[in-house]
């Protein structure tokens, strides 16, 4: 019998409308997504990359863990999915970016270098200081590994991409964003969508760092300035939908496909200008909190090829340790597989989402999201956000002073605290990465 495998394959601020949007040349994600099972509206727990991170390690909110900026590094003491796996008797490999403070080997991973002999530079930068650099060399580092996998023992691998993340968030000049060779001739600058948000959201009924956010430093923003970052974010996503097709035409080539579980997610989006913003930080938007998540699952069925339930990325650990028959650990979010045995959505359900702090700002909030609403409720500022995503979907109108939604805002705040304190609010003690430049800098910030 040949051992079942995974592959967990992350992007780092992919929003989860590039996939199966004609705004956006990934066919390689595209023909994936449609040859496996979609989750429609699966939701990252934070929109900042080492707290979204720590949640795909653990099987749990940032805040339970302590990761709840950039700087914080993860408990190699707590439980994770790797040191689960090993004890599956998995082989467990993890190539590409980390940022969770040490390294991948400190928290049980058995294989975190390979040769990258033959590497693809085509379309990306050879200078090794590029996020595009960094991703061809952890494709190599995939394709030799299963070049030379010979199928004696089962292997847990995370494939982790930069890409589209920006190569520098601070360098105002040339923008934020690399700019590749490859798909030069894809994407026309002057086609490039400016979001309906931007012209119909002047901020004026949200709160006030937001107003200033968007007056301020790299994020004042230009119709040419959005469609500049539209065009480069396109090409680096297309650059990544060809390391993908890389990957899935090398374990087509091994015969791999049928006994080898793909998931494909991102750590949380970019705002793109919608709402007059850029990048990301202390903003509860869907542009941010809206990411792609397809599993390829050879050996289960599903009643759905689209899953439209309210998901969360605190549950991706616990579904791979499910998918691989492996007990889940007390704590962990339940896994996914059971959404696969219905044959319709949950009518009620709802995730949580939260953010500390960003470079720009400390405003730390928690939020609660339904189908049919968004609250968001910012602690130390004493700041409400409310959006009725049913008639508001771009997230323009903050309704929560409304009286007709008093009482529904009243029954998600109290859901939202209660989650809060029955998963410890602020109580995990975070462990300062001092070895980082980002740690130095956060290591003046309060728990």
């Amino acid at each position: 019998m040949k051992a079942k495998n995974i592959i967990f394959i992350t992007t780092d601020q992919q929003r989860a409308d590039t996939m199966n949007s004609k705004e956006y040349y990934t066919p390689n994600l595209n023909q994936f997504a449609e040859d496996s099972i979609q989750f429609s509206d699966h939701i990252c727990t934070s929109a900042q990359c080492a707290p979204s991170r720590a949640t795909w390690m653990t099987g749990k909110y940032p805040h339970e863990v302590g990761v709840n900026v950039i700087g914080h590094k993860l408990d190699p003491d707590d439980d994770n999915i790797a040191k689960e796996f090993n004890k599956g008797g998995y082989e467990t490999v993890y190539f590409g970016k980390w940022h969770l403070g040490g390294a991948p080997k400190d928290y049980g991973f058995q294989v975190t270098d390979y040769r990258t002999d033959d590497a693809d530079f085509w379309g990306a930068n050879e200078k090794p200081n590029y996020l595009s650099h960094r991703d061809a060399l952890t494709t190599a580092q995939t394709l030799n590994y299963l070049e030379d996998y010979q199928g004696d023992n089962s292997f847990f691998m995370h494939v982790s991409w930069y890409l589209p993340h920006p190569n520098n968030p601070h360098y105002v000049e040339k923008g934020p964003f690399e700019n590749v060779d490859a798909f030069h001739e894809t994407y026309n600058k002057e086609e490039i969508p400016v979001p309906e948000s931007y012209y119909a959201d002047d901020l004026s009924t949200k709160p006030e760092h937001q107003r200033k956010r968007a007056m301020s430093r790299e994020s004042k923003l230009t119709e040419d300035i959005v469609k500049s970052d539209g065009e480069k974010y396109r090409k680096l996503t297309s650059l990544m939908d060809r390391n993908l097709g890389k990957i899935l035409e090398k374990l087509k080539e091994k015969n791999l496909l049928d006994n080898t579980m793909i998931v494909f997610s991102s750590d949380h989006g970019d705002m793109q200008g919608a709402h007059r913003l850029r990048l990301k930080g202390v903003l509860p938007y869907k542009e941010l909190y809206h990411i792609p998540l397809i599993v390829h699952l050879p050996w289960l069925n599903s009643k759905r090829k689209v899953i439209s339930d309210l998901t969360s990325n605190a549950s991706l650990a616990g579904t791979l340790l499910d998918a691989a028959n492996l007990p889940v650990p007390e704590g962990f979010y339940p896994s996914l597989l059971p959404l696969l045995e219905k044959d319709e959505e949950e009518e009620e359900s709802y995730v949580f989402i939260e953010h500390y702090k960003a470079y720009w700002g400390q405003h730390p909030f928690r939020g609660i999201q339904s189908k049919k609403y968004k609250y968001v409720y910012y602690y130390d500022d004493d700041v409400e956000e409310m959006y009725d995503l049913q008639i508001d979907p771009n997230e323009i109108h903050n309704v929560y002073e409304k009286q007709e939604y008093q009482s529904v805002k009243k029954k998600l705040r109290e859901k939202l605290d209660e989650w809060w304190e029955d998963t410890g609010a602020l109580t995990k003690e975070p462990i300062i990465d001092t070895e980082s430049n980002w740690g130095k800098a956060t290591s003046k910030i309060s728990k």
